[in-house]
């Protein structure tokens, strides 16, 4: 049973982080494997790990720098109760890169919808607010855990979880650059076997395996929604199951963005695999998965009425909605359903949960 959770997380290490990305793509995804040895932790395909970030030590400084205090105050942590310097709290327990409502109540100043400023701007903005440092944990937000889909089987990594993950940065409505706290830790700050990095496993709550080995599977991801199927597929061929598998992914460019190419390349000509994948950024007109999807409806449909399970993973505010829309269409397409009717065909396939998303 694991005993690991967000209050007692166990203190992994990096033990290798590889860029899957070529010289020349404009996105950086890196491949990371994290180490799990002793501490009891059981993964499924599906499931999920939450990785405790630090904040960067310079936007620690920053903020100090705003507020007036040098880091060794100690103080109370509103939510936990714990004493400790207030350099380890903004470090460990503070999100520093959204202000939160009683921050902003203290300075008098409303958030204006599309302002991006940090804690720290808006104390800036604010030299004469009148705190003490022993109320900067109730005037923070805490730094909350980041999850990441698991990308590997435990029966061939026992002692190892890996992830894929995409770096994240862009500059602010003034210009200013940011980074993802927990990509910006894990991808640029933590050392090889040398950081802590404190992590608990998140179970999936229905995004996993059929419980037949026999089943067939289709598997929908672009981008980072890659990284639990690598996992499903690592798991089949390690039980050696017989259903049939067929991947649809995407990315901007195959030369420099194709994630773990040789491993799907590697199954598809072993027949293991049927792969289609979409390059948007290759030809003249965009094509993404949805559109791979209807040029192969016939087949797709086939797989679906003889009882494939149906996977999405990746981006919900615009993927998944067309992932699903794109399949309504084939349901009416070939299926000879109308609208209404496709729409409710694939809500029969969530209810017998043969439609299963992980979608963020």
């Amino acid at each position: 049973m694991n005993q690991h959770n967000r209050l007692s997380p166990f203190p992994s290490r990096i033990l290798e982080r590889k860029l899957l990305t070529g010289g020349e793509s404009t996105k950086k995804t890196y491949h990371l494997s994290l180490d799990l040895a002793g501490s009891g932790i059981a993964y499924a395909p599906g499931d999920s790990v939450a990785i405790l970030p630090e904040n960067d030590p310079l936007e620690v400084d920053v903020f100090l720098k705003a507020a007036g205090c040098s880091g060794n105050e100690e103080i109370v942590d509103s939510r936990s109760q714990e004493r400790l310097s207030l350099r380890s709290y903004l470090l460990r327990k503070a999100n520093l890169q959204k202000p939160s409502p009683a921050l902003l109540k203290m300075l008098q100043t409303p958030s204006l919808p599309g302002e991006e400023q940090t804690p720290a701007e808006w104390l800036l903005s604010a030299p004469n607010a009148p705190f003490c440092y022993h109320e900067i944990p109730s005037l923070l937000l805490p730094l909350l855990p980041r999850f990441y889909s698991i990308a590997s089987s435990q029966h061939l990594f026992p002692d190892e979880v890996h992830l894929t993950i995409a770096h994240v940065s862009y500059l602010s409505s003034k210009g200013k650059l940011r980074y993802g706290v927990g990509t910006h830790f894990l991808c640029d700050r933590a050392e090889i076997e040398t950081t802590e990095v404190p992590l608990y496993l998140q179970p999936s709550h229905g995004f996993k395996l059929p419980s037949d080995p026999n089943a067939s599977i289709i598997l929908v991801g672009p981008g980072t929604g890659i990284a639990p199927y690598r996992a499903f597929l690592q798991e089949r061929l390690y039980k050696k199951t017989q259903g049939r598998n067929w991947l649809f992914f995407g990315e901007r460019h195959r030369k420099h963005d194709f994630y773990y190419a040789d491993f799907w390349l590697s199954l598809e000509k072993q027949g293991r695999l049927r792969l289609d994948l979409a390059f948007s950024r290759d030809g003249a007109r965009k094509i993404y998965v949805q559109h791979r999807m209807w040029e192969n409806r016939k087949d797709l449909w086939e797989w679906i009425e003889e009882g494939a399970f149906f996977y999405v993973c990746g981006d919900a505010k615009e993927m998944a909605k067309d992932v699903e829309a794109m399949l309504q269409k084939i349901a009416a397409d070939q299926g000879g359903l109308s609208e209404e009717d496709a729409r409710r065909k694939i809500k029969e396939l969530r209810a017998q949960k043969r439609y299963l998303a992980d979608v963020y």
